[in-house]
């Protein structure tokens, strides 16, 4: 079961349901379910997705014989909310700190949040960072700078939302291990992954993109060129 992730996918017209061996990247259960969606109504979605959600966890959990208890949730909204933002620190050429980058990154993430209480933080993307103007591709803890600028972009969900399919699943005992945006998840893909559902969810689970903060772990993830990137907890 360590091996197995559960992806569910709604869409504005059917739900996706993957099972996949992380290993070997089977997908042990793949089932599409029609699906009247409506994003703005999010009563009209909890309902119809209540009418669906017990037949298909009894039919993947057959397929594993095994309970599901967690699942990444894949929403595919084209109005999803993205937040371009920035910081600007002066360093006086110090050298930069990582937990000085984590700060600044949470404080942004805080201000957004006190700025928006009607939202909740899906993912969060570096878009670069910029040392005495000039942009720096990688993590750039060790060097030195008069100015250091963050580039970020935050890609939020309703709260109200959130919070409803999370009261949902917990009735029928089952944790959102994470929040993913589809069209995020998909611009992870290469040519030879095109709508390629399963891949696309595995890499924005797994932390493929670099330059994405971890939102929920509590410990450092080596992932791609920025190293070990900071985690700012959710």
């Amino acid at each position: 079961m360590n091996n197995l992730e559960f992806f569910l996918n709604l869409g504005p017209n059917k739900i996706n349901a993957i099972l996949i061996d992380k290993g070997s990247k089977n997908k042990i259960f793949n089932k599409d379910f029609d699906f009247e969606n409506n994003f703005n109504d999010t009563k009209v979605v909890i309902n119809n997705l209540n009418k669906i959600l017990k037949n298909l966890i009894i039919e993947a959990e057959k397929k594993i014989s095994n309970p599901i208890n967690k699942i990444n949730l894949m929403i595919d909204n084209p109005e999803t909310l993205s937040i371009y933002t920035s910081v600007k620190k002066n360093f006086d050429n110090k050298k930069i700190h990582k937990n000085q980058i984590e700060y600044l990154i949470e404080d942004l993430k805080q201000q957004i949040l006190k700025n928006s209480s009607d939202i909740k933080i899906g993912h969060i993307i570096v878009e670069c960072f910029f040392l005495d103007g000039e942009a720096y591709n990688k993590l750039p803890i060790g060097e030195t700078c008069k100015d250091l600028v963050i580039q970020t972009r935050f890609i939020c969900f309703s709260k109200v939302f959130i919070n409803s399919l999370e009261d949902l699943f917990f009735n029928y005992q089952i944790d959102i291990n994470k929040i993913i945006c589809t069209n995020y998840a998909k611009s992870l893909l290469e040519n030879d992954f095109v709508d390629n559902l399963a891949e696309a969810g595995l890499r924005a689970a797994d932390g493929f993109n670099a330059k994405e903060v971890d939102i929920n772990s509590k410990k450092m993830i080596k992932v791609g060129f920025f190293e070990k990137l900071f985690h700012i907890f959710s």
